[in-house]
């Protein structure tokens, strides 16, 4: 053992540093291995998208419409074409579309000769964010706060120092024990973002006129693509919380047999 240390009386056996150390790679390799799942949701809808470029014509002249009928376009949200203007391979790949907010301008990025389908639910962001009452667009702003958040929470779970049970609590202890939590419910004001975003997007396919079957499909690919958010904030909780578990087995302090240090 690498000491000891004393709460309320009792004497406690500290861990080494090879017992963290080996704590740390187990505990991040059982991370890795519990939010790998999150990637199943992620690969059913580029199958979907691609499998969408057959009636891709159609989804173009409803996501123009649209655009132009949902009054973002007045607003000033430009349609940008991911393979003339934007330099990730995804964009132009057609793998990808994304509503960007910026002090430059409000843009769709996507390529509408490929996925034009994405379109819809790019434009619900866009109307979260210009468009919102009853604070839907904080939703939005709170994203990267949420993600960063999350991320920390791992960080508390893999590095923080870990008392004896019976030790006072302080408030980073208290994050420390409840980090898993955190992480969950830091993530659900971006499940909820996504979510309304697919709702107002699939209502603008509607409305801009797409059949019944495509405007199913459209449901369909919001539906697995929103579950890829819903499997990253309950799979990374749960991430956060195996590592904190292992964690605490390697480094936590054990109550020394009989031994009681009185002051």
């Amino acid at each position: 053992m690498a000491g000891t240390v004393y709460y309320n009386g009792q004497e406690y056996s500290q861990r080494s540093a090879n017992e963290g150390l080996a704590g740390y790679f187990l505990a991040s390799a059982a991370s890795g291995a519990v939010l790998a799942p999150a990637a199943i949701p992620s690969y059913f809808a580029q199958k979907q998208l691609l499998k969408e470029q057959i009636n891709n014509a159609q989804y173009k002249d409803a996501f123009i419409k649209a655009h132009e009928s949902s009054g973002l376009k007045a607003k000033g949200v430009k349609i940008i074409e991911a393979q003339k203007e934007f330099g990730s391979n995804a964009f132009i790949k057609g793998q990808n579309a994304a509503y960007i907010h910026s002090p430059a301008g409000n843009v769709v990025y996507i390529n509408t000769d490929k996925i034009s389908c994405a379109g819809f639910h790019e434009l619900g962001h866009a109307m979260n964010n210009l468009m919102s009452k009853y604070g839907v667009k904080y939703l939005q702003k709170a994203r990267k706060p949420c993600y960063a958040i999350a991320a920390l929470m791992e960080y508390f779970a893999i590095f923080s120092r870990t008392k004896p049970k019976g030790a006072p609590r302080s408030f980073t202890d208290v994050i420390e024990d409840n980090c898993g939590k955190i992480a969950f419910f830091a993530m659900l004001p971006v499940v909820a973002e996504e979510a309304i975003a697919s709702y107002r997007g699939y209502n603008l396919a509607k409305k801009a006129g797409l059949s019944k079957t495509l405007l199913k499909n459209v449901k369909k690919m919001q539906g697995t693509a929103l579950s890829t958010y819903i499997a990253g904030a309950a799979l990374g909780g749960l991430a956060v919380y195996t590592s904190r578990k292992i964690m605490d087995s390697f480094t936590r302090p054990k109550p020394a047999e009989n031994r009681y240090y009185w002051g």
